[in-house]
């Protein structure tokens, strides 16, 4: 009888279960933003148009990379959420 128990999730596993599709999609976000910012960081970034301007260009290429970590992460934690949320099947012999 106490075996059966054994493999039911925790609360926080259910909470972690629940969280990571919310985290998939705050990091699918920061990607995307990510990338609107890698766009105007190559708009500006050229040089000799009209309007190059490498300040703007650095910013926007800073702000993509840590958008781009962002969602890094975030995708990580849900993996690992996802990972710890499903109980470890125990080897049996029968």
């Amino acid at each position: 009888m106490a075996r059966r128990f054994k493999d039911m999730q925790t609360e926080e596993q259910r909470y972690a279960a629940r969280q990571a599709p919310a985290l998939r999609h705050m990091a699918y976000q920061a990607e995307q933003e990510s990338e609107r910012q890698q766009m105007t960081a190559d708009v500006y970034g050229r040089q000799g148009r009209d309007y190059s301007d490498p300040a703007k260009a650095s910013r926007a290429q800073r702000e993509a990379d840590r958008l781009r970590d962002r969602g890094k992460g975030l995708r990580e934690t849900a993996n690992r959420a996802e990972a710890e949320a499903t109980p470890k099947k125990k080897r049996r012999w029968f």
